[in-house]
This record gives structure tokens, C-alpha cells and sequence, in this order.
């Protein structure tokens, strides 16, 4: 039984990024291909394609669509939400054997903001070098500072992808709490400039939005905006922050996650997730500290949720009875 790939983002593309991925290399084209395939046709390989790792979930703004302000807000949760970074030696073990056993991509953040982890350009640097073919990072841009921009360019970031959230400066402010609408606006500009002027056709850079009832309407001028500025504009649709369990759960849906079979998440402790959603870490199913990647990612606990996802027994996992990606799989693209 094959099964509709996780709706992710929706995408204007401009003619530079579409000849970009024209012209990647063999592995890439490789790895893009599982990536869909894979997780269509239930193909489980030895290791991970892709690596989601935390640099830090320590972040500058309070946007209250975030997981993380959520949890910080709540004073029954805050208490087990514990702040803190990765290590910059954890972090190069978790490099080294992935580069080891064929891991392809990384993405350094997760549910802080990956600037402002005093290493974050020496860990894009140093997967680049041990051979990771895809090195990428979410950001909202704050703390893009010029020498910054020059650092990730020159350590060899294959994509920069920029959360901006509305193209009107007071509703921008409203949502990315704690954020300036020009200066982000500049900086977002300036690291491009600063590509484009080197001569450089990496990163590749993306915009994108989270499509919520306060800026719905938006998305238009969002890509009137941001069109001739970057390479994508892109929405996702709005999901819970921290999820809750579904009363009236359609188990009858049909329906698969993607990233059982594409890419592990591993917090800035080490604790490994299996889903991006998982913010309260109720699934977790390993550790990097006390396991390996490879023995992680075919253990007991991995198995038995791909297994229940396979079978069309989501709803019989907790935390996917509070996702809102079977509802999205369905309503949506894929």
C-alpha cells in the first residue's frame, strides 16, 4: 500500500533554484529521490536519509504559534521543558557517524533558533567538510549580522530558509514577537546580496509563512514581496503548537508519516524523536549518549510505530492522535 507524502510547504520557485537543482551533484539527485520514494513505498534503508539535529532550543522571539512558547507559557508544562545546547563535541560525533554510515542531509535547528548557538558556523562547516551533501537551517533572521551572512556562505550552507510571516510590518511584529520588520527585512536582503556578489550559488534561500487565520489573506503580497528577494517563497498550513488528544479521531483515514522512513530528530541533550511534532518528547526512542544512529533508527520502539503506521493503525499512537497531518494529508497537496 503506498501512501500520500506528508503535505510540507507550498512553493513559488524562481528560475535560479529550479537550475540549481538541475545541477546537483549525483548524490543529491539520489537522496532527493528516496526522499519521496522511500517513504511512499514503505522503503526502510539501514540509517537515516536525513538528520534533524537541535544546535540549541534557546531562541530570541516568542512567536505564540511556536511549540516553544506554548510550552513556555503553560505552567504545567514549563517545568519539564528544559533549555539548553548541544555540545559542539556531541555535535561532531553525531557528524562522524553519520558521514560514516551514508547519512545525506542535515537540518540544525529543531525548536530554537540555530543563530544564536555560538557554533552554528562551525557545525555547517564541519559536516560540509566530512561530506554531508545537503547542510541546511530554519531561521528567523534577528541575528543575521553581515559578518554572520559571510561566515555560513564561506562554511558552505547548501540552504538558508527564512520564517517571516506576514508582509505588513505591524502584523509581522505582532506574530514574530520581539522581531523588527526592517531590520529582518535587511538582513534577509543582505545575506543574498552577499551570495550573489561573491559569486556563489549557495545557500539557496527560502521564505516562508505559517498560513493562520491572522494572515490568511496575505500570502499574495507575501510573494509580491519576497519574489525578487529570494529563491522560494513558500507557506505551510498552520498546525497545533503542542498537539492534544483527538476525541473523534477518523480511523478509517488512511494515512502514513513520511518521516518514519526519511529522518530523525535528535534534541540538543541527545534524547532521538522520531517526528517533528513531538515537542513534549512523549515518543522518545533513544539517546544519542547511551546509542548509535544506526542501532536507534531499526530499534524496538522505531519499529513498532513505522509498523503501526503501515498498517493503518496510526490513531493507536498517542502523539499521532494529536497531529493535524492526517487531517492536512487528506484536505491538501502532497
Amino acid at each position: 500500500m503506498g501512501v500520500l507524502i506528508n503535505p510540507t510547504y507550498h512553493e513559488v520557485i524562481n528560475d535560479f533554484a529550479k537550475e540549481w537543482e538541475k545541477n546537483k551533484c549525483r548524490r543529491y539527485k539520489e537522496y532527493r529521490k528516496k526522499w519521496v520514494e522511500n517513504a511512499k513505498n514503505f522503503i526502510l534503508e539501514n540509517v537515516p536519509l536525513h538528520l534533524d539535529i537541535e544546535p540549541t532550543n534557546l531562541c530570541n522571539l516568542k512567536c505564540p504559534m511556536c511549540p516553544r512558547t506554548v510550552l513556555l507559557n503553560d505552567i504545567n508544562k514549563k517545568e519539564n521543558f528544559n533549555i539548553g545546547s548541544m555540545n559542539i563535541d556531541t555535535y561532531k560525533k553525531i557528524i562522524d557517524e553519520a558521514t560514516k554510515i551514508g547519512v545525506y542531509s542535515v537540518k540544525l535547528n529543531w525548536l530554537g533558533e540555530p543563530l544564536v548557538h555560538p557554533d552554528i558556523v562551525e557545525m555547517v562547516r564541519y559536516a560540509k567538510n566530512k561530506g554531508i551533501v545537503d547542510v541546511m537551517l530554519n531561521t528567523n533572521a534577528v541575528s543575521l549580522t553581515e559578518k554572520m551572512a559571510k561566515e555560513l556562505i564561506d562554511a558552505g550552507l547548501d540552504k538558508i530558509f527564512f520564517s517571516f510571516d506576514s508582509p505588513y510590518k505591524e502584523k509581522y511584529e505582532e506574530i514574530r514577537v520581539g522581531a523588527n520588520y526592517e531590520d529582518t527585512l535587511r538582513n534577509i536582503k543582505k545575506i543574498v546580496k552577499i551570495r550573489n556578489e561573491l559569486g556563489k550559488t549557495t545557500p539557496l534561500t527560502r521564505v516562508s509563512m505559517v498560513l493562520m487565520e491572522e494572515n490568511k489573506d496575505e500570502y499574495e503580497e507575501f510573494v509580491k514581496l519576497f519574489k525578487d528577494i529570494v529563491d522560494v517563497v513558500a507557506y505551510v498550513e498552520y498546525r497545533t503548537p503542542v498537539g492534544e488528544d483527538k476525541e473523534n479521531v477518523n480511523t478509517e483515514m488512511e494515512f502514513a508519516c513520511s518521516q518514519l522512513w526519511q529522518r530523525m530528530f535528535i534534541s540538543w541533550n541527545g534524547d532521538v524523536l522520531v517526528c517533528c511534532v513531538d515537542s513534549e518528547k512523549e515518543y522518545i526512542v533513544g539517546n544519542i549518549h547511551k546509542d548509535t544512529i544506526k542501532n536507534i533508527w531499526k530499534n524496538e520502539k522505531y519499529m513498532y510505530i513505522r509498523n503501526r503506521h503501515k498498517n493503518n493503525k496510526w490513531h493507536n499512537i498517542k502523539i499521532c492522535r494529536k497531529c493535524d497531518l492526517p487531517c492536512i494529508t487528506h484536505e491538501g497537496s502532497v
